[in-house]
Parts: C-alpha cells; sequence; structure tokens
C-alpha cells in the first residue's frame, strides 16, 4: 500500500468516526425530560392561556406581594437544604442551593415520581462536594423525612381546624382524608420504628430475597449472566436505618429541626398565596380555608404518581374550594393562578438552571457506586 492510499484510508475511517455521533446518557436525560416539559406544555396549553387572561385582570398590588411568596419558598426550600447538608457534615453556600430549589422542583414536575426524581440529579450535584452517593442518598431522605414531618403538622392543624369549627358538620366527606392520612401515617412511624432494630429483621430479609430471585429470573429469561442484586438492596436498606436511627438524628439536633422549620416555612408561604391569589381575583376567602384548602390539595397531589399533579391539583382544588362556598368561576380562577406560581411560572428558571448545570457536570450511574460506599 503506497502512501497517498495510506492516507486515503485514513481520512475514510476518520470520516467514518465522525459520521457517528454518540448521545451521552447525560445528554439523553436533558433531552429526555425538555420533552416530557414540551409535552406538558403542549397538553396544557388552552390553561396557560386562561392564565394569562386571568393574570393580566388581577389586582397588581397583590400579584407582587404572590411573587415575593413564591421566591421566598424557593428561598425556605434552599435553607431545608442547607440545614439537612450540616446533618451530613456538609457546609454549602445558600448562593449554591437555591438555584437547587428551582432545578429539583423542575424535575420533579416533569417526570413522575412522587417528588424523587429530582433527588437523583441532586445526588449527582453533591458529588462535586466530596459526597458519596450513599452519602447523597442518606441527605434526600432525610430531606423527604423533614418534608413529611412538616406535612403531618400541616394536615394535624387542619384536621383541629376542622373538628373544632362547623366544617366537619356541613362536609362529612372531610372525614376520607383524615382516615387515608392517619393511615398512611400510621405506615411510616411503623417503618420508622421498625429501622431502629440493630440487625437486619426477617422482613427485610424476605424482601432482600423476592427482590434477588425477582431479578434472577429476569436475566435467566434473557440468557443474560446472573447478578446478585442483594447487595444493591442490601446496601440501600442499610443507609434507611443508618439515616433513620436516633443516635444518628440525636448528633445534630438543632439542624435536624431548622430543616424541619424550613419546610413549614414553605407549605405556609404557599398557603398565604393562596390567600392572597383570592383577593388578586376580588373574591376573598378565610386564612382558615386557605389553609385547610392547600393542606388537602398537598396531599392528594403528594401521593399522585402523575407528572406534576396534572389534572389532580386543577380538579382537587377547584372541588373543594367550592364545597367551601367558593363560585365555581373564582375558585377555578384561583386554583389556575396558584398553578401557575406554584408550576408553569418556576418552571423556565428550573429548566434553564437545569441546562447550565447539565454542562458543568457529568450524570453518571449511581447504581454501582452505592455498592461501592457500601463495601468500603
Amino acid at each position: 500500500m503506497n502512501k497517498s492510499d495510506s492516507l486515503t484510508e485514513n481520512n475514510n475511517n476518520s470520516h467514518s468516526f465522525l459520521s457517528r455521533p454518540r448521545l451521552s446518557f447525560k445528554r439523553f436525560v436533558f433531552y429526555f425530560i425538555t420533552l416530557a416539559v414540551l409535552i406538558l406544555i403542549y397538553i396544557k396549553f388552552a390553561e396557560l392561556q386562561l392564565i394569562g387572561s386571568i393574570f393580566a385582570k388581577s389586582n397588581l398590588y397583590w400579584l407582587s406581594f404572590i411573587i415575593i411568596l413564591a421566591v421566598a419558598s424557593h428561598y425556605f426550600q434552599a435553607l431545608n437544604y442547607k440545614k439537612v447538608l450540616e446533618i451530613k457534615d456538609q457546609n454549602i453556600k445558600i448562593t449554591e442551593l437555591f438555584p437547587m430549589a428551582f432545578i429539583v422542583q423542575f424535575i420533579n414536575h416533569a417526570l413522575p415520581s412522587a417528588g424523587l426524581s429530582g433527588q437523583v440529579f441532586f445526588i449527582q450535584f453533591l458529588k462535586k462536594y466530596g459526597m458519596s452517593v450513599s452519602q447523597g442518598l442518606s441527605r434526600a431522605l432525610l430531606e423527604i423525612m423533614t418534608l413529611y414531618m412538616a406535612f403531618g403538622t400541616f394536615f394535624i392543624a387542619s384536621s383541629v381546624m376542622i373538628f373544632y369549627t362547623d366544617i366537619l358538620g356541613s362536609h362529612p366527606e372531610l372525614k376520607f382524608f383524615i382516615y387515608a392520612f392517619v393511615l398512611v401515617a400510621t405506615v411510616a412511624v411503623s417503618i420508622f420504628l421498625m429501622l431502629q432494630k440493630e440487625s437486619r429483621g426477617k422482613i427485610s430479609r424476605w424482601v432482600v430475597g423476592k427482590l434477588h430471585k425477582y431479578f434472577e429470573e429476569k436475566k435467566k429469561d434473557k440468557g443474560d449472566d446472573v447478578t446478585d442484586h442483594s447487595m444493591h438492596i442490601s446496601a440501600i436498606i442499610d443507609e434507611f436505618k443508618s439515616t433513620f436511627s436516633y443516635k444518628s438524628l440525636e448528633k445534630h439536633p438543632k439542624p435536624f429541626w431548622l430543616a424541619y422549620f424550613w419546610h413549614n416555612m414553605v407549605f405556609l408561604a404557599n398557603v398565604f398565596m393562596l390567600y392572597f391569589i383570592a383577593f388578586a381575583i376580588g373574591n376573598p376567602i378565610g386564612f382558615k380555608v386557605a389553609f385547610i384548602v392547600f393542606t388537602l390539595v398537598k396531599f392528594i397531589s403528594m401521593v399522585a404518581f402523575v407528572p406534576g399533579a396534572l389534572g389532580v391539583f386543577e380538579g382537587g382544588m377547584t372541588l373543594i374550594l367550592i364545597s367551601f362556598g367558593v363560585p365555581a368561576q373564582p375558585a377555578f380562577a384561583m386554583t389556575l393562578l396558584l398553578r401557575a406560581f406554584t408550576f408553569w411560572f418556576p418552571m423556565p428558571i428550573g429548566w434553564i438552571l437545569y441546562k447550565w448545570h447539565f454542562h458543568n457536570m457529568e450524570i453518571e450511574n449511581p447504581y454501582d457506586d452505592l455498592v461501592k460506599d457500601h463495601q468500603r
């Protein structure tokens, strides 16, 4: 082969290599989430147009307060992140965590996961501060714990308001919300108490065995090599136990209770947003009604595995407001405006910040790293 033939072959190989662009996993995730958001916008385009017309007719004085509260709620969420990280002996500036409040909310709204999808991104983000995947997972678990504790506080307060007024007499259907909450709370407390055991119990071993057998049969059906997934499951269970143990929580009582406090402030900011929205559209409601309505709708949204609780939020809040005597048209307008300030308006901010962080970090598979941390 002469020199010119060799150069031609090298050029062809180079052209062949360049003509096959590779789509990295992190780029795929970004495009997938963006596509999910575009689909949501397409589905809800009529709703966005209606929000625009309602917004234009609303009182700008009250809307300015609502905008401040919307920003404040994200700042309170960032303070929650900061205090949870202090429990894990990490001190990260609030300026770094404030954008994360928008990004995590954006991803949680774009992907159906009951609020868990954004945590995967956050775990990867924390790697640049030297936190392992297992530490990031325990941080996410603590944040979720303070979230449900704060919501439990709001639901109990709402229940007290319902029982000590004539609301329950005129709305007996509210008892079903209370029964459902008691059931969920009982399960959550039972799991927390089970995790206090030093050794892994029979139920944990049974779950690990069943899941490993399931994955083993799936692999055999496909003719693939069988992987022992029990290590992954064991690592996750052990992380749950170490994170929620009394001994671990007692080491950092102040940041833990402050994290819980800031989650309460997030909810309270949303209650005031609903309260002020009622004034903005010219149909004021009592603060007690705003508190109860928000809490009940939040409960429905938290247990709904639907992207952004689409349909669930709108239908639930409108019906509950109507049941409290708000006319149908103002009730729907209040629902859409609250939806706008808590869902639609923060979404482009979250997307822009997510895109920026997407170009400054690697999205890896945390699955194997979790086992490596567990084996150390």
